[in-house]
């Protein structure tokens, strides 16, 4: 019998990589590839109210 009530594990490992803040610029160590905002910017009020947006 299995544990339903387990979270799978993932099917991919995912490496930790330097990237380029999308929002400061700033050199950050993303923890997987969709990561793409630093931890400093998102921990900012206008970014969590989404006052950051500009439509192009």
């Amino acid at each position: 019998m299995t544990n339903k009530s387990k979270k799978p594990e993932p099917e991919r490992v995912y490496v930790m990589k330097k990237r380029d803040c999308l929002k400061c610029n700033e050199r950050f160590e993303s923890s997987w590839a969709g990561e793409r905002v630093c931890k400093r910017c998102k921990s900012s009020g206008s970014w969590r109210s989404g006052s950051d947006f500009e439509a192009a």
